[in-house]
């Protein structure tokens, strides 16, 4: 690599810029001295920004926390939050002094090397990713090695050339960061206007000109609770036929129908409590709206079913939160051995099954099955559930997306700081059900009537992702000496290392002599 880089840079490994977990010795203060407090929480993934509004004793938080000073580089080494790209420049500090997490790393650069350059080498993507291959530790608290920090090589600009290189990146992150804001804008503005189609749906605005006509032309139409009686009918039927065969298998005759009464009715839907509703729906739960079959609401395995390290590069899918957006599926992947799948058929995912995010920010928050999707499980958090087949999988999924679902919803979430919602709550989730033409009819206008911001939507997901790449190409750009012009008058890096060196030598010897008069 340094055959590759411009001729007056070097290459050299972060332990010779910087000291990577300096002594805690060398960050000191009163005891009643207020210095900034930063837990992991303050720093925000990739842009190196960092809360420092919270403020502590130094007493407080001098011991089992970790100091840091004025433009100390912090690195996040446990997962999720190293992945995630939590890497900033101490700054801002009350005093200049900071005690925060003991899961950062603090790595103190050198005095003519840049802060801002080592944080900016460290966010990369491909650096992240190495760390993440280089991580010891249990499962879930996995953390990067400080001597994988200290040998990581790094491209030394010269000192002057460090300082071109950050002007340039902010100048072009502050473009790239315009245009997110402007994406994110017309990102609200298509979530207002699906919000509004989806809430005319759940309520009957949407189809309401629709049943007049119907009315008008003498239609009849089964209402919602007819509806809801032939599902709960072939609900019964069904567990029946399940048990008979039971007995069956046992060779033995039920002598009576007692059995019968083993037979666990769904919760119904708390209907005093809920709005009113067109003429001819009915409020329902989501558990009364599923197919008869066993297992067609469940959730994913958890504990020591499905780990992360069950994942493999190929074979069946696992469904996991990130696959479950608003109204449509992430094809975001992650595999398990067929092996490991055939055990975990309860959790099977089928091509038209809505799938709901049990944990997250929106709830419920519901999308369908694929048909590409192929042989797939879900993972814990993620329900899978197999509607009957009286009920519209695209009419279900608008009116669990829908905000007036989700503002009554709120009520059961829980979690502080994790909101989520068990299985049996999503069960007795009311929604409404109007009849099966309806139901087809509100799937339809949905569709047309979103299709063009179906697409904007997936469109600004591109162009998100697409800035985010472009950030990490300046960024590879930068470091590989391509993104500012050199300038031959620079001092070569070569002399900076040498500089340093000589420093750290110097300043070792005068602490041997100081040691030897105490002594």
């Amino acid at each position: 690599m340094s055959e590759s880089l411009p001729r007056n840079w070097t290459l050299g490994t972060i332990s010779d810029i910087a000291e990577v977990n300096p002594s805690g010795s060398t960050v000191a203060a009163g005891d009643r001295e207020l210095v900034t407090f930063l837990p992991m929480a303050a720093v925000e993934e990739l842009s190196g920004k960092i809360d420092v509004s919270a403020e502590r004793p130094f007493a407080e938080v001098k011991k089992n926390f970790t100091r840091f000073r004025e433009d100390d580089v912090l690195f996040a080494k446990i997962t999720p939050s190293m992945e995630n790209g939590k890497v900033a420049v101490a700054r801002g500090l009350r005093s200049g002094i900071g005690c925060g997490t003991t899961e950062f790393h603090v790595i103190r650069p050198a005095s003519e090397v840049a802060p801002d350059y080592l944080r900016l080498f460290l966010v990369q993507t491909r650096y992240r990713q190495e760390a993440k291959r280089n991580m010891q530790g249990a499962v879930g608290q996995q953390r990067v090695p400080p001597d994988f920090v200290r040998e990581s090589p790094i491209p030394v600009a010269p000192a002057k050339e460090q300082q071109r290189i950050i002007s340039k990146i902010d100048e072009l992150f502050s473009r790239i960061e315009e245009g997110e804001q402007a994406l994110k804008r017309v990102e609200k503005l298509v979530e207002r206007y699906r919000q509004s189609v989806l809430k005319a749906a759940v309520t009957g605005e949407l189809t309401r000109d629709w049943r007049e006509a119907r009315t008008r032309a003498g239609g009849r139409m089964e209402s919602g609770e007819a509806l809801l009686a032939r599902i709960l009918k072939a609900r019964r039927t069904s567990w029946e036929a399940a048990e008979l065969a039971k007995f069956k298998a046992k060779g033995k005759t039920p002598a009576n129908d007692r059995w019968k009464q083993k037979y666990a009715e769904p919760r119904r839907a708390d209907t005093p409590n809920l709005p009113e509703l067109p003429e001819g729906w009915v409020w329902v739960t989501v558990e009364q709206l599923a197919a008869p079959e066993k297992n067609s609401v469940t959730d994913g395995p958890f504990g020591a079913n499905l780990k992360t390290e069950h994942y493999t590069d190929a074979g069946p899918r696992v469904v996991r939160l990130q696959n479950i957006k608003d109204g449509f599926f992430s094809h975001d992947k992650a595999h398990i051995s067929e092996e490991h799948f055939q055990r975990l058929q309860k959790h099977r995912v089928f091509a038209g099954d809505l799938l709901l995010a049990a944990l997250g920010e929106t709830l419920p928050r519901a999308c369908i099955a694929p048909a590409s999707l192929g042989p797939a499980i879900v993972k814990a958090d993620c329900i899978r559930f197999k509607p009957s087949s009286r009920v519209s999988s695209g009419c279900l999924m608008a009116f669990l997306n829908a905000e007036p679902t989700r503002q009554r919803t709120a009520a059961i979430v829980h979690g502080v700081g994790r909101p989520r919602l068990n299985l049996a709550e999503i069960r007795s989730l009311a929604v409404p059900l109007p009849s099966e033409a309806e139901q087809q009819e509100i799937a339809s206008r949905i569709e047309m009537q979103l299709n063009s911001a179906s697409q904007l939507a997936l469109s600004l997901v591109t162009q998100t992702a697409y800035a985010h790449g472009l950030r990490q190409s300046i960024l590879g750009a930068a470091f590989s000496g391509q993104l500012v012009p050199q300038d031959s008058n620079d001092e070569p890096a070569s002399k900076l290392l040498e500089r340093i060196a000589a420093e750290r030598t110097e300043t070792a010897r005068a602490i041997r002599k100081r040691k030897k008069k105490v002594a």
